[in-house]
């Protein structure tokens, strides 16, 4: 009985002894309680601030198509033409009326301008009674008419300047230029179609400025008001300049975010609408609980840790945040800060098992 007592301490002293053996080179990191700037990562995505369709303002069939889908167009450049002969025949009736109401009207200053004159002329004459007052009464009624052909003709030349600039504008309408220098997007018309007013005819937007948006979350918002970029990265590892920042005061009703846009300051080559970047918003000073990442290990949809604890390795469930920039991961719950953690899970995994088994 006592040789098997004393066999059963001796074994447990070499298990304590192999574990402590074993323990003792595994790497080890100790639980650090850190106060960081808060920051928070979010996907954006690059859109054009100018971006634009051009429609038709006239009923006309399209007659010429400069530019297709991408291609590039300057500001101004003619991008489509529609057929013209009957604005310009319109335009030219307009023209020749505005200017046979101009003839007219220049006739009639000159006959008010007689009889003004000859009313005049028969009123001195019936004041030194030497004409009738059926004459003066003649005379006043050849003014009135005078004056009334003269206001009424040039209210015609107003209408008719009316339709010369109505004429001209419709026929400014025949010709569609880009609104700014950039690429075609889309084509909505062929040539021969006819098109109708408000009808689709061309898709672009400009690579000369363009703006990174993101959604924040609302519980996040008034921690990142007013937003301070921290940093913003391109798929393949390219920084961009941040410059000022909208934020769209209206959530979406959906999702219950809040869309802010990020205005670049420089043109990046190789960066185009739609594309994907990660943008880091900087908040208040926050503290954290703080491990290497590469301690965390997941197993199905538990995380957790290893811990060296009194030279025994156990496992612990734990609750992980971000990952950090340097190589961290926070730890909202499972861990105090001091307490070791072991930097390499395969090995621990390991040890534990020797442990187990002996």
């Amino acid at each position: 009985m006592k040789l098997s007592q004393h066999s059963r301490l001796i074994a447990l002293c070499l298990f304590l002894t192999a574990q402590l053996s074993i323990a003792e080179p595994l790497p080890t990191a100790r639980v650090a309680q850190k106060t960081l700037p808060a920051q928070y990562e979010f996907d954006g995505v690059v859109e054009a601030v100018n971006q634009a369709t051009v429609s038709s303002r006239i009923a006309a069939e399209v007659v010429e198509l400069n530019v297709d889908v991408n291609d590039r167009v300057a500001k101004d450049e003619v991008i489509l033409r529609f057929r013209d002969d009957e604005i310009k025949t319109r335009l030219m009736r307009a023209e020749a009326n505005l200017l046979a109401e101009k003839a007219q009207y220049q006739e009639a200053l000159a006959r008010q301008k007689e009889a003004l004159s000859e009313a005049g002329r028969i009123a001195d004459l019936f004041a030194r009674k030497q004409v009738t007052r059926a004459a003066l009464d003649k005379a006043e009624a050849d003014k009135a008419a005078a004056n009334a052909r003269v206001n009424v003709l040039a209210a015609q030349i107003k209408a008719r300047e009316a339709e010369v600039a109505e004429a001209q504008v419709a026929l400014s309408y025949t010709v569609v230029r880009a609104p700014y220098a950039g690429i075609v997007t889309q084509r909505w018309i062929e040539v021969g179609e006819m098109a109708s007013p408000g009808q689709l005819l061309m898709s672009g937007l400009s690579l000369e400025s363009l703006r990174v948006v993101i959604q924040i979350p609302q519980r996040l918002l008034n921690r990142l008001l007013p937003a301070r970029i921290s940093e913003i990265k391109t798929t393949d590892g390219n920084k961009l300049t941040a410059g000022e920042t909208t934020l769209v005061p209206q959530a979406d009703s959906a999702s219950h975010s809040f869309t802010l846009r990020i205005q670049l300051d420089e043109q990046v080559n190789n960066l185009y609408p739609g594309s994907s970047v990660k943008v880091t918003l900087q908040g208040a000073d926050e503290t954290l609980l703080l491990v290497p990442a590469s301690a965390v290990v997941q197993r199905g949809e538990t995380a957790g840790v290893y811990l060296l604890k009194e030279a025994t390795v156990h496992f612990r469930q734990v609750r992980p945040g971000r990952s950090l920039a340097s190589g961290d991961m926070e730890i909202l719950a499972g861990l105090t800060a001091g307490e070791r953690v072991i930097t390499d899970p395969v090995l621990a995994l390991k040890v534990m098992k020797q442990s187990e088994g002996q």
